[in-house]
């Protein structure tokens, strides 16, 4: 289960993100790609524009990934609390060879990903065994649970947005 969404305005956010993260702080993670610390603030109007958008996204996502699942979310009682936040999110640059090992995101309801930059040949993403390859200014958002991994880079200059969204079922 992943959603794909091109972001509309990803060349009017790009340039200012990136310089932003220009000035924060990476260190290596297992797999040598750069992380910068997690973050629960937002810091640039464009990082709120773009989480706003992809907060009005997350109750369309969900019921899709809901459909015929007999889950209680598509309980009629529940059809008003559908709400969803970005509770955190950070930073990712891929060197050359560079690699992310398989993790997943559990105890969060869903997860994200937001290419702020991805050149031709970027390593893909590979969510539940599948390869997803991404392009600049694409959004996928999947279950927090599955597994996912990024294999060697054999491009430099993936660079990306990725957070944790939490469901907010009785607020």
């Amino acid at each position: 289960m992943i959603e794909t969404i091109d972001c509309p305005f990803a060349s009017e956010i790009k340039e200012n993100v990136i310089s932003w993260l220009t000035n924060e702080k990476f260190n290596s993670v297992t797999g040598e790609a750069y992380k910068t610390k997690e973050y629960t603030e937002i810091h640039i109007q464009e990082i709120k524009r773009l989480f706003d958008w992809i907060e009005s996204h997350l109750s369309e996502i969900s019921d899709k990934f809901a459909y015929n699942t007999n889950s209680l979310y598509n309980n009629e009682i529940r059809s008003s609390t559908k709400k969803f936040k970005i509770d955190s999110y950070w930073g990712l640059n891929y060197p050359l060879n560079s690699w992310i090992r398989p993790h997943n995101h559990f105890p969060h309801a869903l997860s994200f990903t937001y290419y702020i930059s991805a050149p031709q040949n970027s390593a893909p993403l590979i969510l539940d065994h599948k390869e997803h390859f991404v392009k600049e200014g694409q959004l996928l958002v999947f279950p927090s649970y599955l597994m996912h991994w990024v294999p060697p880079a054999k491009v430099e200059g993936r660079t990306l947005l990725s957070g944790d969204i939490v469901y907010l079922s009785r607020f």
